[in-house]
């Protein structure tokens, strides 16, 4: 167990006693896993009924990577097929590594995940926005700071950024508020994202391949995006510099040592979270609504199922990408599923259906 100090545990223990309930706990559960045979003989159908020009797949059993597959081609106007070194954009699936990595700066004690965000700045985040000076680092993880997903022209622009309701009292889905926290972080770590996110925990875990922004030496291994009827999006730009909340640059296996990492049961590793921040990250905390039913933990999606707990998240990026993972901490099992087309989103969740109903 990691010991943390005294201000950094009691830091932790608000942290912890604010969750709406208790975790979702059972006993290991003797459940099937993924049918990796029916993912063998559906996908190749799935993509010609849908127009999506690659497929690369990764499972987890008794917390390994068990199997992998790959269909398909990286663009559709080219021959090159997709295989297992294949970069795709993880999209939203960027932001749970991100919350991983803040809440060993909480175990460290260099970040109070409920002191106003503001506070670890030089001056306001925004300076006409009030409500904005309320924002924690757990609203953020929880998607209740208030803030839209992004700002009106995009995250780029510098425009407008307006507090919707008071932070803290509704959930709302915001890569905003990623943003703002990845902020704080640079500041409290003197590092870009994609420096402090490699040596905080991608390299450690095995996550070679990873990186939240585009690297010029490993262009011929990018997938192109593409649109719903399968067609290369020629507009599609890479990401010179890492967001936290969408940038990230992955395989299927490199982002299944990520759940590996979430699911393994030795927690002395340096770079590891302690079984205690695990368990508060996997804690349901707020119920959301809308398209991402089901209640929040720290930046995953919880839900409770006859197989256990169950904690996953999607990612959808407009340059043409879409993507799904999850997995069952009592079935030390997860599956992670990315696609090059807008309509990725129907074929992962066909084939879902399909091979964990």
């Amino acid at each position: 167990m990691i010991l943390l100090p005294r201000s950094a545990a009691s830091a932790f223990r608000r942290f912890a006693a604010l969750a709406l309930f208790p975790t979702i706990l059972s006993s290991a559960i003797a459940a099937p896993g993924f049918d990796k045979a029916a993912i063998e003989a559906q996908t190749p159908a799935l993509m010609e009924k849908l127009h999506v020009p690659g497929v690369s797949i990764a499972i987890v059993e008794n917390n390994r990577i068990a199997w992998t597959g790959t269909w398909g081609v990286k663009r559709a106007d080219a021959e090159e097929k997709i295989d297992e070194r294949t970069l795709f954009e993880a999209a939203s699936m960027s932001k749970p590594l991100f919350a991983y990595a803040v809440l060993k700066l909480v175990e460290q004690n260099k970040l109070d995940p409920d002191r106003p965000l503001v506070e670890y700045l030089s001056k306001p985040y925004l300076d006409d926005e009030p409500n904005h000076k309320l924002i924690t680092a757990r609203m953020v993880l929880t998607h209740t700071t208030g803030f839209p997903n992004w700002r009106k022209n995009g995250w780029r622009m510098g425009g407008p950024l307006p507090v919707k309701f008071k932070p803290g009292t509704e959930y709302g889905y915001s890569g905003e508020g990623f943003l703002y926290l990845q902020r704080v972080v640079e500041r409290l770590t003197s590092e870009p994202l994609t420096k402090f996110m490699q040596r905080v925990l991608l390299a450690d875990i095995g996550m070679t391949a990873s990186s939240y922004e585009f690297d010029e030496k490993r262009k011929q291994d990018y997938s192109g995006g593409h649109d719903h009827d399968g067609q290369f999006k020629t507009d599609r730009k890479f990401y010179p510099k890492g967001n936290a909340a969408f940038t990230l640059y992955t395989t299927p296996s490199d982002y299944a040592h990520f759940l590996i990492e979430m699911m393994k049961t030795d927690r002395s590793a340096p770079h590891s979270l302690s079984a205690e921040m695990i368990e508060a990250m996997l804690k349901p905390e707020v119920k959301a609504t809308g398209r991402h039913d089901g209640w929040r933990g720290l930046a995953w999606q919880i839900h409770k199922t006859d197989s256990g707990m169950r904690v996953s998240h999607g990612g959808s990026n407009g340059s043409g990408f879409r993507c799904h993972c999850r997995f069952y901490p009592d079935r030390k099992a997860g599956i992670v599923i990315m696609t090059n087309s807008y309509s990725g989103e129907k074929l992962w969740k066909a084939l879902i259906e399909i091979v964990d109903p």
